[in-house]
């Protein structure tokens, strides 16, 4: 992909430049007010006549001197311009009618985002039938922008913008990622507007509005189930080479997803074979032997373009910055997309993933308190409570597939599917459980498997009723999740060990000697049925109304009391209705509510499992889309209310199992505010405000306020080629009993510069003060930590043909 800029150094309209970024929090609260006064002066200097001058070359040059004229920057692949002539162009005209001469005859068109032009061959009919069948959530890879314009399925199953979806969504994008070299998911998650990242030893918890989090990956469900290996540690570790995006829904997903966590969900998106060809390889490498390479190729697989492939893959390999910590991961992905007619297509998908964990604490903290409240000293942040010889190998293996076809009358069907399957052929792990009394934790496994399985069919289209249009979508699917293991494990109490040397005290014992007696085994299985409209009431008005019918089953056998369940449901309702109502092209006003339903594992004092957590979630909100796309803000209020929901009690059993009781009329509620995209030429910005309440003590633990900021800006003819940005993120304090963590700002910056049109080289720095905070607190009868990264720095680079 190549990719050229030129860009002036001075403030558009004037009234840009004067939103500092000392002042993040006025540039949120104004963002609904952009309309008014940054719309109209950024709007009229897009459209303003400039003075062009471009002698007659070829069509690669011409774009760049083009660009050097005119704020645009231009996106393409260099086989799409080679050898093609463009004719001179000179005289006072708008920038896009410049760019139409230099096109004219080339057999060449173009979109356009804010500044951002994508180039493109022209398609003839029949091409575009078959892209209209695949393109039903563009790509935001090659976009340079920090929002998405195109549509988003995630919260409805319909292609809405996001202003036209009556929920809170938020995009990461590719190129949010690459700037700030997000490689993990834990890495895009705590840069993500709205959602709390929470550390407990070496899992990573995701919660949104105080409340766990669904995982997808292209629209299908992931369940995560059990310990560790199955909660969203499972996911928070993977590499991030295969994805194009991240969309993450704000609030329940009943209608898409029907039971599960309500705070939001989590949907990574892969990439897709490109129409043209494209190649890239990149290298990093960074603090505490931390190095990476990864390459990208797709391209058309044969003459006609009917045929397409992608391969990507990525390692990485160092250590962490804790004692004993090492990791080493591989990503493989490839895919093939076949245009099997003018109107089908289907793609099949494999991603291979393997992982090596050493100095592994599992989910154990470094301990504060002792159960008695007698503080014990804080730990140095390399401190580590696991051996060095801790650890586990992974492998993940997922294979997807869709066909979708088109029909003449613009109604079409999808059927798709994944199988994903982790294994771990055997792990040993010898933690510090506790330091005072002193407790140390041996266990090991093998034969652990974790099997999910989706398949789903999806119809829809438009109908006539009324005079106006309207769609019209059906869908059933069915979910099965598996997970079985064998173990062995050992508690010794009392050991005569200085706590003060972490894990490494613990000397590796003879696992062949030990027996593997604990047999573990986890169902979840669910089918569904659903039914969902998108009805045009008038012009401005648009109403969202569907409701899903899902039978529910969940089995849970271990060697542990408080794990085991036996659980069926049928017959679960959860209907949701939004409105959307445009004040004018820019903005509209929505409101929504959506069902809640999950089960769940908790036990109450007589050890009876508490009984499925229902409620509902409201929200309303305004939504701003100016610059034709390029920049999107909102602004909402929600609140969800729920039964049975379990708090703990603050007693533990003589087993270490935590009791808990079931709340009725359990609320959450706050507001949100966030701007994301290209706010003036070349200023790319990405920002949320978040505040979160409870009725419930244990969201503690969350921060209550939350403030994310992230910008980049390109240089135009000042520099050209160089790219800076800053990250921010500041929460409120966090608590756990005893013990409090302050509130507290990261930092973190990046800087990028092109060489040429193929060679890009860049620098982060995460933390850049090295401010020392604890990333996790917890409070399980004694008070235990864990502490965030220290200041890190990496060096990078990245070659696309």
């Amino acid at each position: 992909m190549t990719l050229r800029s030129s860009r002036s150094h001075s403030p558009v309209g004037g009234r840009a430049a004067r939103f500092p970024l000392a002042a993040p929090t006025l540039t949120l609260a104004l963002a609904l007010a952009l309309s008014a006064t940054l719309v109209p002066s950024v709007s009229l200097a897009q459209k303003a006549d400039v003075t062009v001058s471009i002698p007659s070359s070829s069509l690669g040059d011409a774009l760049l001197q083009l660009g050097q004229q005119t704020s645009f920057q231009f996106i393409y692949t260099s086989d799409l311009v080679r050898g093609i002539k463009a004719q001179a162009v000179s005289g006072r005209m708008a920038p896009e009618a410049a760019l139409d001469k230099l096109l004219q005859g080339s057999g060449i068109a173009y979109t356009r985002t804010g500044n951002t032009i994508h180039l493109r061959k022209k398609l003839d009919v029949e091409e575009l039938a078959a892209i209209k069948v695949r393109a039903s959530s563009p790509v935001t890879e090659g976009s340079g922008s920090y929002t998405a314009a195109g549509p988003s399925r995630t919260a409805t199953g319909f292609d809405l913008s996001l202003r036209e979806t009556p929920q809170s969504i938020t995009v990461m994008t590719r190129e949010r990622l690459d700037d700030f070299n997000l490689y993990k998911l834990s890495d895009v998650l705590e840069q993500t507007p709205g959602v709390s990242v929470d550390q407990q030893g070496d899992a990573f918890n995701f919660a949104i509005r105080g409340s766990a989090v669904n995982m997808q990956t292209d629209g299908l469900r992931h369940k995560a189930s059990g310990w560790l290996i199955n909660t969203q540690a499972h996911y928070s570790m993977d590499d991030m080479a295969e994805i194009d995006r991240i969309e993450v829904l704000k609030g329940s997903s009943g209608l898409m997803t029907g039971d599960g966590a309500y705070g939001g969900t989590v949907n990574m998106i892969r990439k897709r074979p490109t129409e043209q060809f494209q190649a890239s390889i990149g290298a990093a490498a960074g603090s505490w032997d931390n190095y990476r390479m990864d390459a990208d190729i797709s391209s058309p697989l044969n003459e006609s373009g009917s045929v397409r492939g992608r391969l990507v893959a990525a390692a990485a390999d160092g250590k962490g910055f804790q004692d004993y910590v090492k990791a080493s991961n591989k990503t493989f992905y490839g895919i093939v997309e076949a245009d099997l007619t003018d109107r089908t297509t289907l793609s099949v998908s494999f991603t291979q993933k393997n992982r090596t964990q050493k100095g592994a604490a599992g989910t154990a903290m470094i301990q504060a308190y002792a159960a008695n409240g007698e503080f014990l000293g804080m730990k140095p942040r390399e401190f580590n409570v696991a051996a060095p010889w801790s650890g586990y190998d992974q492998k993940v293996s997922t294979l997807y597939m869709d066909l979708t076809h088109r029909f003449d009358n613009d109604w079409s069907a999808t059927l798709k599917g994944s199988l994903d399957k982790t294994v771990m052929p055997g792990g040993q792990e010898g933690v510090w459980f506790t330091a005072k009394p002193a407790v140390v934790d041996l266990t090991w496994s093998r034969d652990y498997e974790t099997r999910n399985r989706n398949l789903a069919l999806e119809v829809q289209g438009p109908f006539n009723l009324f005079g106006r249009q309207h769609e019209l979508r059906f869908g059933a699917d069915t979910y099965r999740t598996t997970t079985e293991s064998y173990a062995g494990g050992e508690r010794f109490s009392n050991v005569d060990l200085d706590y003060v040397g972490g894990g490494g005290v613990l000397e590796i014992p003879d696992f062949t000697t030990m027996p593997i007696d604990n047999h573990s085994y986890f169902s979840s299985q669910r089918n569904s049925l659903y039914a969902a409209g998108l009805f045009s009431l008038a012009d401005p008005v648009k109403l969202i109304g569907g409701i899903r019918y899902t039978d529910f089953k969940q089995f849970d056998e271990t060697p542990y009391s408080y794990s085991n369940n036996d659980f069926k449901q049928h017959g679960v309702l959860t209907p949701y209705a939004g409105l959307v109502v445009d004040l004018n092209d820019q903005i509209s006003v929505y409101g929504s509510y959506a069902s809640i339903f999950k089960a769940q594992s908790a036990k109450d004092i007589d050890g009876n499992t508490l009984d499925p957590e229902r409620g509902l979630t409201y929200e309303l909100g305004a939504k701003g889309e100016f610059f034709n796309g390029a920049l999107n803000a909102s602004v909402a209020r929600f609140w969800m209310k729920t039964d049975n929901t379990a708090e703990s009690t603050g007693e533990v059993r003589p087993t270490g199992e935590t009791i808990y009781r079931a709340v009725n009329g359990a609320t959450r509620r706050g507001y949100e505010l966030e701007l994301s995209g290209e706010v003036a030429p070349g200023w790319q910005l990405q920002g949320s405000y978040v505040q979160n309440s409870s009725s419930l003590q244990v969201t503690d633990v969350v921060p209550k306020h939350q403030f994310k900021l992230a910008s980049s800006y390109r240089f135009g003819q000042a520099v050209p080629g160089l790219a800076v940005g800053v990250a921010a993120r500041w929460q409120s304090k966090a608590s756990a009993r005893l013990m409090d963590q302050p509130s507290y700002w990261v930092f973190d910056m990046m800087a990028r510069y092109q060489v040429n049109k193929h060679l890009s080289v860049g620098a982060n720095v995460n933390n850049v003060f090295d401010k020392k905070y604890m990333s996790g607190l917890r409070d399980f009868g004694r008070i235990q930590y864990s502490w965030g990264a220290p200041r890190n720095v990496t060096v990078n680079m990245r070659y696309q043909f």
